[in-house]
Order: structure tokens, then C-alpha cells, then sequence
């Protein structure tokens, strides 16, 4: 599903100052919160904004859904992670940066990441979720506090 709906918006992107009319004031400068900006009725997705501030990251965390991400406007910089056999500390698996335009996908339970914004201006992206946003809350799963071990350190 997560393919066919990457495979869907690109090429077919909104401009960044249209998803932020649809916004609230506060959060067009950046905010903690994502913005939820439709649900369909059935429940089987949601469309969210994420504005960021220049250096804002999120937590490490996983999700409890598919999802689709379509940067519109700044610079994102993606760490991704998986658990050490112990499960007491997280392993950088890769890194990225996506400029507007850029549409990925990930889906569980291979989605542990942080996600900066790297640019000197409010990024803005699109991410269309799996399920109800508006009935879970979010669609963080975890958030994850532990060492962040770099690959050179393994072994």
C-alpha cells in the first residue's frame, strides 16, 4: 500500500504555502504538533503537515502504521535506526537528506528514526498515514531514550 500511495503523490504535490493556509497561525512558524488536515471517514487514512523550525528534530520513534512522507518546502534529514540484540541500545542503520519534492514510504517494523529539520527555513512536509489519526492521537508507537551506537563502534 505504502508504494502505491509514494507512487501517487509524486509529481502531484500541493505548494508549501497551501497546506499552510490550512494551518493554524502558531504552527505555520514550526511547530511540536503535527497537523492533522483530513481523515477519511472509513478511517483507512489520514493526511497530516508536519512545520518544522531550522534544526528541529523529532524524538527516535517508530510508528503504528504505514506511511508516506512528501517533503514540499526546506531540507529534511532523516537518521534510521534498528535495536541491538540486547534491546538496551539502537544502531545507526543509514542516514538522508530529502529536499522538496522528495516522497518516500516506510512501514513497520522496520521504522525506528529521528527526523531534523537540516535547512535554514520552516520545512514543511506531507504525511499520509494508514489509519484514523484523529482516533489514535498520533502516530508515534514508541519513542525511544537509549545509546545511539554508530556503526565503527559495533563490534
Amino acid at each position: 500500500m505504502v508504494d502505491a500511495v509514494v507512487a501517487g503523490l509524486r509529481g502531484k504535490l500541493p505548494p508549501a504555502d497551501d497546506v499552510l493556509r490550512q494551518v493554524p497561525a502558531r504552527a505555520r512558524r514550526g511547530s511540536d504538533r503535527s497537523q492533522v488536515l483530513h481523515v477519511e471517514p472509513d478511517g483507512s487514512f489520514s493526511v497530516v503537515a508536519l512545520i518544522s523550525r531550522p534544526g528541529q528534530a523529532t524524538s527516535v520513534h517508530d510508528h503504528t502504521t504505514w506511511c508516506a512522507v512528501a517533503v514540499i518546502a526546506g531540507i529534511e534529514y532523516e537518521e534510521r535506526f534498528s535495536l541491538d540484540e540486547s534491546g538496551r541500545a539502537l544502531l545507526l542503520t543509514g542516514t538522508g537528506t530529502d529536499h522538496a519534492g522528495t516522497v518516500s514510504g516506510f512501514a513497520p517494523p522496520h521504522d525506528i528514526h529521528r527526523v531534523t529539520n537540516s535547512g535554514a527555513t520552516v520545512g514543511v512536509s506531507l504525511h499520509v498515514y494508514g489509519t484514523d489519526i484523529g482516533r489514535i492521537g498520533n502516530s508515534v508507537r514508541r519513542t525511544y531514550d537509549l545509546p545511539i551506537v554508530e556503526p565503527d563502534e559495533v563490534g
